[in-house]
């Protein structure tokens, strides 16, 4: 993986700050196959932590519309899947149930939680 040799982007820094990563097509596929496994084939609860994190949703974003197949994936992700969101709905509920300190949650809570871990899919 080749970087630019420049410091972060001026008048930013933590988590904000910017630069320029290069990757070739394969590795950006494996980013989104892997990204992709995390949210709608792992089994471990603890994996929502991440399936739904807005930073790995941006990052999911942005290889998408640089991969080579990024038109394809936003015409397949623009439709809801009812698998994967039965599977994520399951696996949230499992979640929930495992929870050593169990946290009250509303219903937009809920939803506002399962549309992030849903994401690039739509809810239904």
């Amino acid at each position: 993986m080749n970087q630019d040799h420049e410091p972060f982007s001026p008048g930013t820094s933590g988590e904000h700050a910017t630069k320029a990563v290069y990757l070739t097509q394969g590795e950006i596929q494996a980013i989104q196959k892997a990204l992709l496994f995390l949210k709608f084939e792992s089994e471990e609860t603890a994996s929502l932590l991440y399936a739904g994190s807005p930073l790995l949703n941006s990052v999911l974003e942005k290889v998408r519309d640089v991969s080579a197949f990024g038109e394809y994936a936003k015409e397949l992700h623009s439709r809801p899947n009812e698998h994967a969101e039965r599977f994520i709905c399951a696996k949230l509920e499992r979640s929930y149930r495992e929870e050593l300190a169990p946290h009250e949650r509303t219903e937009e809570q809920k939803i506002e939680i399962l549309k992030s871990c849903m994401y690039p899919y739509p809810v239904k």
